[in-house]
C-alpha cells in the first residue's frame, strides 16, 4: 500500500475570506484534516461547504498525536494538518508532526497563506530584511526580561506575541529594554476590530487596552542601530585625530 502524504495547511487568523484557493483544494482533497479545535475549524469548514472526517492534533500530547497521524498516513491516508490559525509550526503546533513524518520517509508538502508575523511586517513600516522572532512570550516577568534581553544588541526587527493579559506589563519591560525604539503593536488583525498602534513603549504602555484577544508586537531596534552609529562616528574620529 502506497503512503498517504502530509500538508501542512495556512488558514485565517480571523477573516475566514483569508485563505488561498490551493489551501481550500488541498482541504477538499485530503481524507482526514488534523486540527486543534474541532469547533473552531469546523466554523471555516462550514464557510466554504468542505466535509471531512477531523481527529485532533493535540497541543497538550503532540508525540501521541503525531504518532497516530502518521500512522493513518502509512496507511495510506492524506492527511492535512491546520492550527486554530494562521500557519501550523508557527508558534502553533506542528513541528513534532513533521519531524516525525520527515524521520517516516512521508512526503510534506506547505500550503502556505496567513500569519500574523508575516501580517504585522507587511505594515509596520520596518526593515524585513533581518526578523528575530520570539514567538509566543512566556508569562513570568524574568522570563520575558530574559526573552528580549537575548536580542537587544541585534541589528533588526523583533516581533513577538502576548497575551491581552501580560500586553502592560511587557510593554514595561520593552521600555526598559528598548527605550528608544519604534513599535507597532497588532490587536484582533484581519478582524472586526483590528487595531494598530504605533509609537515609543513609554507612549504606548500606559494605554487601557481591551481585555480580550492577542497581540503582535514588532519593535524597530533603533537604539542597537544609534549606538553602532555613534560607535562608529567616535572611532573615524579618533582615526583622524
Amino acid at each position: 500500500m502506497a503512503k498517504g502524504r502530509l500538508y501542512i495547511v495556512a488558514t485565517p487568523i480571523g477573516n475566514l475570506e483569508d485563505i488561498t484557493i490551493r489551501a481550500l483544494e488541498t482541504l477538499k482533497a485530503v481524507d482526514i484534516i488534523a486540527c486543534e479545535n474541532r469547533a473552531r475549524h469546523l466554523k471555516l469548514l462550514n464557510r466554504y461547504e468542505i466535509k471531512k472526517r477531523i481527529i485532533e492534533y493535540s497541543p497538550a500530547n503532540e508525540k501521541n498525536s503525531a504518532a497516530g497521524i502518521v500512522k493513518l498516513i502509512n496507511e495510506g491516508n492524506d492527511i492535512a494538518l491546520v492550527s486554530d490559525a494562521g500557519t501550523p509550526s508557527i508558534s502553533d503546533p506542528g513541528r513534532i508532526l513533521v519531524e516525525t513524518a520527515v524521520k517516516a520517509g512521508i512526503e510534506i508538502f506547505p500550503i502556505p497563506g496567513v500569519s500574523a508575523l508575516t501580517a504585522i511586517l507587511s505594515v509596520s513600516g520596518f526593515g524585513a530584511n533581518r526578523i528575530f522572532f520570539l514567538g509566543f512570550m512566556p508569562k513570568k516577568e524574568g522570563k520575558i526580561t530574559k526573552e528580549l534581553s537575548l536580542v537587544k544588541d541585534i541589528d533588526g526587527t523583533i516581533v513577538f506575541f502576548i497575551s491581552q493579559y501580560n500586553i502592560k506589563k511587557t510593554l514595561s519591560l520593552v521600555n526598559n529594554i528598548y527605550p528608544n525604539s519604534e513599535i507597532i503593536i497588532g490587536r484582533e488583525m484581519t478582524k472586526l476590530n483590528e487595531e494598530f498602534l504605533r509609537g515609543k513603549p513609554r507612549e504606548l504602555m500606559d494605554l487601557d487596552f481591551p481585555e480580550k484577544g492577542e497581540f503582535t508586537v514588532a519593535i524597530n531596534n533603533l537604539s542597537f542601530q544609534k549606538r553602532k552609529d555613534t560607535s562608529k562616528s567616535k572611532k573615524e574620529s579618533s582615526q583622524k585625530s
